[in-house]
């Protein structure tokens, strides 16, 4: 099964080319159907014209409420054909109505291992309380901030070097590994949420994946659970 997803952020879009590209090399079965910012100098919409993909600007400052900007959204996904919303940076809390016109449909990463840490600066957060390890968790959108049914996670040693920039550039690197992985598991059919719990279909390997992540000149290993399949 292909995946119609629409992809919503709000920045740069490094999350969102990941996706563009991995659709491109046949590694993710998915159409993207299109791109939507909310802000007008979010450079995601540049990148998605580069890969020729449909895209569009609704900026939020000019609309009511956000129960309107949400109504107008959801009218131009659906539109488009897009029936999986891929939060890629995007920085706005959905509301209700839109959760509802897609449910167990919309996806976000989060810069931090949730439940530790949520809200919109993950890697600041982490750096300051002084943990010795975050990461990143893909999961699934609820109406609470940060709080849905975790599909995947990668966590990464923090050094008592590490400022937020260099804690968050190997964040980056783990995000881009496990967020087509989430997706391609989607696709497949392959995810159950059992209570609060989000269960994977046939897979083999109890033992999460190590891997090296690069980043500023550093190498170290990554745990990622559950394994990726793909890379």
């Amino acid at each position: 099964m292909s995946l119609k997803i629409a992809i919503l952020a709000s920045g740069s879009g490094t999350n969102a080319q990941v996706i563009f590209e991995a659709v491109q090399q046949k590694k993710l079965d998915a159409q993207i159907c299109l791109v939507l910012a909310n802000r007008p100098d979010a450079k995601v919409l540049e990148r998605a014209k580069n890969f020729g993909i449909t895209h569009c600007l609704l900026d939020h400052t000019l609309f009511p409420s956000r129960e309107e900007y949400d109504k107008k959204v959801v009218e131009t996904i659906k539109a488009h054909g897009a029936d999986c919303i891929v939060l890629a940076g995007y920085m706005r809390m959905v509301t209700p109505y839109f959760l509802a016109s897609f449910p167990q449909r919309v996806i976000n990463i989060h810069p931090a291992v949730l439940p530790s840490f949520p809200g919109v600066h993950g890697a600041r957060d982490a750096v300051g309380y002084g943990v010795k390890f975050s990461g990143c968790t893909v999961h699934f959108v609820s109406e609470e901030m940060d709080a849905g049914p975790i599909i995947i996670q990668a966590v990464t040693p923090c050094l008592q070097s590490d400022t937020e920039e260099s804690l968050q550039n190997r964040i980056h690197c783990l995000e881009h590994k496990i967020y087509v992985q989430a997706l391609q598991w989607l696709a497949e059919e392959r995810l159950e949420i059992i209570g609060h719990t989000v269960h994977l279909k046939g897979m083999d390997r109890q033992k999460a994946n190590c891997v090296d992540v690069e980043s500023g000149g550093l190498s170290m290993n990554a745990l990622i659970y559950p394994p990726l399949e793909r890379e």
